[in-house]
């Protein structure tokens, strides 16, 4: 027992191949997780990877819609200036800007090339509804364009405008001939779009709806407006391609499965020639060294049953060591006969290791 260094270098040692031994079964079994693991991860990630099946887009294109509207200012009021235009507003006031104008545009984009006619009419659509029904309405047409050939970023405009004032009239005159009707009057500005032609190479017939709302309010009308409307129509197509796998498969997998091999091989060949387990010896220098405390070093007689107290053999310096840790007692070693021993009254214990 000579320096601390080699001591702790030989009790990590030691330790280890304790540790092994006891928990050998536990090793081999996660070992051969860890091969099937790596077997699995090699052979799905270099020799049979497998297919996926992606969506591809081939084309798309888009189609938008918009309302712009407006109204003059024509009638005195503290508010504003008569022959000002109020411009995208949240609410009209009929008795001061009694005529709404506005437009509707609608274009559309493609990945690739297209030609197609738009034809859009306008129409003004006073109503009373409630839940999704409509109790009566009244519909005129305010506006309209037919646009031929319209290509991919071109827009097809077209201009409304209808009387305020007169609408708000006519609500009355509804409200006084029919009498309090279900639902809630309304007033719609909606835009029917049909375009036909070819986009992206395929033929294209589609229909679009959009409106743009006024809510009567006392003498003023409350704009529900849409703001951008948009739709999308997509050509995919599926494609099948090899399935790849992220490094920590494709390199881990061979890794884990070294590994394991490597390991299961080195463990089984250190059992077999008696690599692992402790010696008698070895597990009492184990003991030596997790309890120097407990030892001191001192000069013990050459023949323990030559002393004067009874002495007592222990089967190992374990064992020793319990009786010194019960009895309070410190642990003498003789370095020159490698002999541990205890006094403990009349009573001398002692052991020679290594034992056979």
């Amino acid at each position: 027992m000579s320096g601390t260094a080699p001591q702790s270098d030989d009790g990590l040692r030691l330790r280890i191949r304790k540790a092994v031994d006891e928990q050998y079964v536990i090793i081999l079994a996660v070992l051969v997780i860890l091969l099937v693991g790596g077997l699995w991860a090699s052979y799905t990630a270099h020799i049979s990877p497998g297919t996926e099946t992606e969506t591809a887009v081939d084309s798309q294109w888009s189609r938008a819609s918009t309302f712009s509207h407006s109204a003059m200012v024509t009638g005195q009021n503290p508010v504003y200036d008569t022959g000002q235009r109020l411009r995208n507003q949240r609410a009209y006031f009929p008795l001061i800007s009694p005529l709404l104008t506005g437009e509707y545009q609608f274009q559309y984009t493609a990945s690739g090339d297209g030609s197609v006619d738009v034809d859009v009419t306008v129409l003004s659509i006073v109503q009373s509804r409630g839940d999704g029904t409509v109790f009566w309405q009244q519909t005129s047409e305010i506006g309209g364009v037919t646009t031929a050939d319209l290509e991919p970023g071109d827009p097809a405009t077209t201009e409304f405008e209808f009387n305020l004032n007169q609408t708000r009239l006519q609500l009355e005159r509804v409200e006084e001939t029919l009498g309090e009707t279900p639902g809630d009057p309304v007033v719609v500005v909606q835009a029917q779009t049909r375009m036909t032609g070819r986009i992206n190479g395929q033929a294209v017939d589609r229909e679009f709806t959009d409106e743009l709302r006024f809510i009567p309010d006392g003498d003023s009308f409350v704009v529900n407006d849409p703001g951008e409307v948009t739709n999308t129509s997509r050509q995919v197509r599926s494609v099948t391609t090899t399935r790849k796998y992220s490094p920590m498969r494709t390199i881990g997998g061979p890794a884990m499965l070294v590994v394991s091999v490597g390991g299961l091989a080195g463990l089984m060949l250190m059992r077999r020639r008696n690599q692992i387990a402790l010696s008698p010896a070895e597990r009492d220098q184990l003991t030596h060294i997790e309890y120097a405390e407990w030892i001191s070093a001192g000069s013990l007689s050459e023949d323990p049953n030559d002393s004067e107290l009874n002495a007592v053999e222990m089967s190992s310096l374990v064992d020793l060591v319990n009786v010194a840790a019960d009895a309070g007692e410190r642990v003498v070693y003789d370095p020159d006969q490698e002999r541990y021993a205890i006094f403990d009254g009349e009573r001398m214990y002692f052991c020679t290791p290594p034992l056979q």
